[in-house]
């Protein structure tokens, strides 16, 4: 029984659905009854494989569909396009996997590639991202294993995800137009990295990368527009050298060795380190710097004595220019500078407008650590404890000496009788 043509492309009805017969003259003539049956198939297609991705391109030479004959390949491409043209956009995203035809015309305008969890060949990958997919412009990789090597040199790569691909030990780069690259790879195995074009990076996260043959990071070279960087569980030694005219943003965490940092970023506005061992600051310039985040979570086995304490007040004094400091640590034990050293030391920071705590412990001296934060900016204007539940809020304020209601001397007893202090 007919159900219609697309010239001379004839529909068979069997069943509740049509099947075609190429054996004709290819012309086009009325898509009606063929768009119908692409729906039904891609119906079939939906409740049998769920939502398919792009992995199962991969999965053979050929990638593997769901129509045994292929006969969607069989028709002249001009056809095909038209039917797509007609089909609603749900359809368009599933029917790629009924035709390898359509499969890889599907992959040829693919702005997006994920695959998660899959074997690569790294020779295979390269060429299939070459060949097929080559107008992606978001690259995301996750547990991906089998490729040692990864070069990717594509002048439409924008976004750049690697995460937890265990194999990989080196990566090269020839992408000028990628904006942003997350790499984040396992603590064992360290992967290098080799940038020849990347001058339109905006955001570079790396993490677990050795960086021995990157220490010095000139980023008005290499990187002329980043505005955001991330290190953490890098391996390095001797220093790290960072110098950026456009830096706005600069995160360094976990570093399981002492490093010498040099950090030359006028316009850096938000610095945060995370760790348990302190770095060496040799030379800073952040004169824009608003907020810093210092996260200090020692082990155990860590000794907070005098050296660990002068390392806290030498990166402080750094941060002569920040208006918000937070520290964020497991006990507030590990930032309260001990009397001995308030009383020979300069204080690091002059005026701040608040000082955050957050402490995961649940018992605190609050009138040591208010001491000690008050030593660390003598004119502190806030100061916010927070350790869940409970938040304290000391408002403070300062007057002169021979001013109506003067205060002589502010201290922590004092800010806690004086200031009022909110407690919830």
């Amino acid at each position: 029984m007919s159900c219609g043509s697309i010239g001379g492309i004839q529909g068979v009805k069997v069943g509740n659905q049509c099947s075609l017969d190429l054996n004709l003259r290819p012309l086009l003539g009325d898509i009606g009854p063929w768009q119908s049956y692409i729906h039904l198939q891609s119906i079939k297609m939906r409740l049998k494989v769920g939502n398919s991705s792009w992995e199962r391109f991969l999965e053979s030479k050929y990638g593997s569909i769901l129509d045994p004959e292929d006969s969607f390949s069989r028709m002249p491409e001009t056809v095909l396009q038209h039917i797509v043209s007609l089909l609603p956009t749900s359809d368009i995203n599933r029917i790629r996997f009924l035709s390898r035809k359509w499969r890889r015309l599907g992959a040829q305008v693919e702005t997006e590639l994920r695959l998660t969890g899959h074997k690569l060949n790294e020779v295979e990958f390269s060429k299939i991202l070459n060949d097929e997919f080559h107008s992606v412009e978001d690259l995301f990789l996750t547990e991906c294993l089998g490729m040692r090597n990864l070069k990717l040199v594509n002048f439409k790569l924008k976004t750049v995800y690697l995460t937890y691909c265990g194999s990989l030990k080196n990566i090269y780069l020839n992408t000028p137009n990628l904006h942003t690259l997350y790499f984040q790879g396992p603590r064992v195995r360290r992967c290098t990295f080799e940038f020849i074009n990347c001058k339109s990076l905006r955001v570079l996260h790396l993490g677990g990368v050795s960086m021995n043959n990157m220490r010095l990071i000139d980023c008005n070279k290499s990187f002329p527009h980043l505005q955001d960087l991330s290190l953490g569980d890098c391996d390095t030694s001797g220093c790290i050298n960072i110098l950026s005219n456009s830096l706005k943003t600069l995160v360094l965490t976990r570093f399981k060795s002492q490093v010498d940092v040099t950090i030359d970023a006028p316009k850096l506005d938000k610095f945060e380190y995370s760790g348990s061992t302190m770095f060496s600051f040799e030379n800073v310039n952040f004169p824009s710097l608003a907020k810093a985040n210092i996260k200090l979570n020692p082990s155990r086995y860590q000794n907070l004595d005098e050296t660990w304490f002068k390392r806290i007040i030498e990166m402080l004094h750094c941060l002569k220019h920040v208006e918000t400091l937070e520290f964020n640590t497991d006990s507030v034990k590990n930032i309260i500078i001990p009397k001995e050293l308030r009383e020979t030391l300069v204080p690091p920071l002059d005026e701040l407008e608040c000082i955050k705590v957050t402490s995961s412990s649940s018992s605190t001296n609050v009138v040591d650590l208010a001491d000690s934060m008050l030593w660390v900016s003598p004119r502190l204007k806030k100061l916010l404890y927070r350790s869940d539940p409970e938040v304290l809020v000391l408002q403070l304020t300062h007057r002169v000496r021979g001013t109506p209601n003067d205060i002589h001397a502010i201290s922590a007893p004092h800010i806690l009788q004086d200031a009022g202090a909110i407690h919830s």
